[in-house]
């Protein structure tokens, strides 16, 4: 018996959305502050290659500040725009 990792749901998202990418000329990519890391798809970097990027650390009010501001400066040395933000009360 096979056992199937990827899902035909997620095969099929990441297909539509690599088709769309040749309409979209900026990728918002939203993770959440508390684990930027781990909220991450793994493939993302893969799927959007080159494409100019900026990454919103959403529920910063619920972070650690002072970890939020290290995950902003690893993105900017990284060459990728990161801003904190709080999508419940609209700031950042």
């Amino acid at each position: 018996m096979t056992i199937q990792w990827f899902p035909g749901h997620m095969a099929k998202a990441r297909r539509e959305v690599t088709e769309k990418l040749k309409l979209v000329d900026v990728i918002f990519e939203l993770v959440d502050a508390r684990i930027p890391y781990s909220s991450r798809n793994p493939m993302i970097d893969e799927i959007i290659q080159h494409k100019p990027r900026i990454v919103l650390l959403n529920k910063a009010d619920m972070a650690d500040k002072a970890v939020t501001e290290q995950w902003l400066r690893h993105y900017r040395q990284k060459g990728i725009t990161a801003l904190a933000i709080n999508s419940q009360a609209g700031t950042g």
